[in-house]
């Protein structure tokens, strides 16, 4: 048996399969045949209804959107997009790294406890780690 490619569907296609489930006019089979979508598919999209309507009610993803995950440092991501247009503005040259180590400093003065850019060359600072961290030095 071949395997079935991924897909990533939008938000407005998920709702009008929703609404056309809700409508009652076709099976679930037949709304699968007709979009051509695997039933567990079809059970996930009304299983999540609620978080399709929410979404759509919030307006913070645009209908095409596939992916609806948010940050999970809301004023980290604030903090760091202000500094990333005034750098913009006065002609900076960003990239990648520059970026990254920008918000690893912000993130630091905003004290969070676990530091979200591990690309860094760092380890993520958990409360677990930095115990271990304290337990080798006083042994040493």
């Amino acid at each position: 048996m071949s395997k079935r490619k991924h897909s990533a569907y939008t938000i407005d296609f998920k709702l009008q399969i929703l609404s056309e489930a809700e409508e009652k006019k076709l099976t679930k089979t037949e709304i699968c045949k007709k979009h051509s979508i695997p039933n567990s598919t079809l059970s996930t999209i009304l299983k999540d209804t609620e978080k399709l309507q929410k979404n759509r009610d919030d307006s913070k993803f645009q209908p095409a959107t596939k992916e609806t995950k948010l940050c999970t440092h809301e004023g980290l991501e604030d903090a760091v997009f202000a500094w990333f247009c005034q750098a913009m503005a006065m002609n900076v040259p960003l990239s990648g790294p520059v970026v990254i180590g920008k918000a690893a400093e912000i993130a630091q003065l905003m004290n969070f406890k676990c530091y979200p850019y591990p690309q860094l060359g760092g380890e993520v600072q958990t409360e677990q780690n930095k115990t271990n961290k304290q337990t080798k030095n006083n042994q040493q």
